[in-house]
């Protein structure tokens, strides 16, 4: 609806667009009910903004439905749908590939599905694995494995960066790991997939805090083992920076709530240097008193490359 109803005057060189929205919006008008058959017109767009206000007025697409991503018990139905006509081993349970995918659309469901098929074709299995789902999960989210290989000593760094990760996350959000990995896919050089306790649309300021700490901890597990960070916490930072500007915003800093716009630049600085600083000095603390399972975490990493969120759990069973 988009390319039909787009805002009159912004195609400046294609004026046949407005007069075919001009006459859209007259049969639109045209039709009434003691014409015969009730007539029912219905659109879709992802791009609301870009709609002539004549559309939306009352008599014409004056109903809107906005659908947002599935919740787990749409990502269950759309999963049950896409693998309706795929051979599914006994012990595979959808519910739990629904659990893993917050934040999926129909399309990534979909996409997942295909990526197991095609894993399963490739092992020459008769049927689809739970193994391939979750093999597949990890591809639609973060992209194909690659070739490339690390340096034994980037390796290592790699390995105590997720372990920090690893064994923040689940400090303090307990079970929430689903699979530490060193291996390189897509863009990143390991990683730790989580998967949330619930769909969760609301977020306290502790957890929010929660949340920052775990983006910032692997950085400081390099720094507590290596003596130095690496450029690999960039992404980290980003997303530490994010949750904190969600902060501000949200009236959960020291300014309280007050128009975040309006702050120069060098108060916001100060504000969210002092956040920062403070739940830094939370994770440092954390990582220091469970050092030795930072560094148990890290050598099995080395060798064995990726670790389930149950194997790595049996390892941490004394942490606090």
């Amino acid at each position: 609806m988009d390319i039909l109803g787009a805002k009159r005057g912004s195609n400046v060189s294609h004026h046949e667009y407005d007069q075919t929205l001009n006459q859209l919006l007259v049969e639109m008008d045209g039709l009434k009910a003691e014409q015969g058959a009730p007539i029912l017109v219905m659109a879709a767009t992802n791009r609301p903004e870009a709609l002539d206000s004549a559309l939306l007025r009352p008599g014409r697409f004056d109903r809107q439905v906005k659908v947002d991503l599935p919740d787990k018990e749409g990502r269950l139905a759309i999963l049950k749908i896409h693998t309706k006509h795929k051979p599914l081993a006994q012990e595979v349970n959808l519910e739990d590939i629904a659990h893993e995918t917050f934040g999926f659309s129909g399309a990534h469901l979909e996409s997942l599905t295909n990526e197991a098929a095609i894993l399963a074709l490739r092992d020459e299995a008769s049927e689809i694995c739970e193994g391939h789902l979750h093999e597949a999960v990890e591809k639609v989210m973060l992209g194909e494995k690659l070739d490339r290989k690390p340096t034994a000593e980037e390796l290592r760094r790699v390995a105590i960066h997720e372990s920090g990760h690893a064994l923040l996350a689940e400090v303090v959000r307990p079970n929430s790991v689903a699979q530490v990995s060193i291996r390189s896919r897509g863009n990143a050089l390991g990683y730790v997939r989580h998967y949330p306790k619930d769909d969760l649309y609301l977020y306290t300021q502790a957890m929010l805090e929660e949340q920052i700490m775990v983006a910032l901890a692997g950085a400081l597990a390099e720094e507590e083992i290596l003596g130095a960070r690496s450029t690999g916490a960039a992404g980290d930072y980003e997303q530490a920076l994010n949750l904190v500007e969600r902060m501000l915003l949200s009236g959960m800093s020291s300014l309280g709530v007050t128009d975040v716009s309006r702050l120069d630049a060098e108060h916001r600085q100060l504000v969210t240097k002092a956040i920062l600083a403070d739940l830094e000095d939370r994770t440092k603390l954390i990582l220091l008193k469970n050092k030795h399972s930072l560094v148990k975490i890290t050598e099995i990493l080395e060798d064995e490359e990726t670790l389930s969120g149950d194997a790595l759990r049996m390892y941490l069973i004394d942490v606090a």
